[in-house]
C-alpha cells in the first residue's frame, strides 16, 4: 500500500516561569543542554469504524507538543517518522529555526498521513534537538492505526510432500511446508498463517497450531512475497503415520480463511 507523508506546520511560544530540571551530564564537559520535556502526540491510537467510516481512503492528522529548554544552544530541531519494525525512514522534516530565548519554548507541530479505512499500521514518531555541542535529545512515540477488516484471508495453495520416508542413521529430513496466502483488504491485514496436523482418528496432533512466516529465513526463500512457510524435521525417531494437514489463516478483524488440507505421510523405507 502507498502512502504519501504530507508536510508539516510548526508553531512556537514563549512561556515564562518555566524551569529544567535534571539536564544529563557529561563525564567530559559542563555545560547547560539544549533540552526537550513534556512530550506528548494527539491522538496516539485510531480505530476505523465500519459504520461511521466505511471503507474509503482518509487522511489523518497528528499534532505533537513538547518544551524546548535551553534554545539559545539549539542547532537543530526536526522529527522522523519511521516504520518501527524496520526503522525506515517514511518522513522527515526539519523545523524552522527558532527565535533564541533563555526562558522554555512550546513547540507545537503536526503532519498528515495518507491511509484507508482497512489499514493495520504504526508509526513510530521521534522529535529530536541537536545543539551546538553535538549533544542530541530526542522522545519517540508509537502511533497506532486499526482499520476495518471488510473481507477474510485467502489460502491461494499450499504445498508439502505427500509422503516421506523415514531416513536411516542419523540423517535429518527438513520439510518445508507452504501456503500462499493473501487478504483482500490489503497484507497488512493479514494476521497469522497456521498450519495442523489431523490423525487418522479425526483428532487433532497438537491442540495449538503452529504458525507459519513469511520472513525470508530457513526454507522460506523470499520474504515478503505472501508465501508462508514452516519446516518440519523427520528423522529415525519417527514412526510410519498418515495425516492431513490443515492450513488456515486468520486476519486482525478476527475473521478465517477457509480450510486447505493436504496429505503427509511418514512412511517406512
Amino acid at each position: 500500500m502507498f502512502h504519501k507523508a504530507l508536510f508539516s506546520t510548526f508553531i512556537l511560544a514563549i512561556l515564562g516561569g518555566i524551569h529544567c530540571d535534571n539536564l544529563p551530564d557529561t563525564p567530559m564537559q559542563s555545560y547547560t543542554y539544549v533540552d526537550l520535556s513534556h512530550f506528548r502526540v494527539e491522538p496516539t491510537d485510531i480505530s476505523f469504524d465500519v459504520d461511521l467510516d466505511g471503507f474509503k481512503d482518509t487522511t489523518l492528522h497528528y499534532t505533537f507538543f513538547a518544551l524546548l529548554h535551553n534554545s539559545e544552544f539549539l542547532e537543530h530541531l526536526g522529527y522522523i517518522v519511521r516504520n518501527p519494525r524496520t526503522s525506515e525512514i517514511l518522513l522527515q522534516e526539519s523545523l524552522e529555526k527558532i527565535v533564541i530565548d533563555t526562558l522554555p519554548i512550546e513547540i507545537q507541530g503536526n503532519f498528515s498521513w495518507e491511509t484507508t479505512t482497512t489499514s493495520y499500521e504504526q508509526l513510530l514518531l521521534e522529535l529530536y534537538a541537536l545543539d551546538r555541542y553535538g549533544y542530541r535529545i530526542q522522545h519517540q512515540v508509537i502511533l497506532s492505526i486499526e482499520g476495518i477488516a471488510s473481507s477474510p484471508p485467502k489460502i491461494i495453495w499450499v504445498e508439502n510432500p505427500n509422503s516421506v520416508e523415514i531416513p536411516t542413521g542419523s540423517t535429518t529430513l527438513n520439510i518445508p511446508f507452504q501456503a500462499k496466502v493473501t487478504d483482500p483488504d490489503g497484507q497488512e491485514t493479514l494476521d497469522r498463517v497456521f498450519i495442523a496436523f489431523e490423525n487418522e482418528d479425526g483428532s487433532i496432533l497438537t491442540p495449538t497450531p503452529n504458525v507459519l512466516t513469511d520472513s525470508g529465513t530457513g526454507l522460506d526463500e523470499v520474504a515478503g512475497d505472501s508465501v508462508y512457510t514452516i519446516t518440519f524435521s523427520v528423522n529415525n525417531s519417527n514412526t510410519p503415520q498418515n495425516r492431513t494437514v490443515l492450513y488456515y489463516a486468520k486476519d486482525k478483524a478476527g475473521l478465517f480463511s477457509d480450510t486447505l488440507k493436504s496429505t503427509f505421510n511418514i512412511i517406512n523405507p
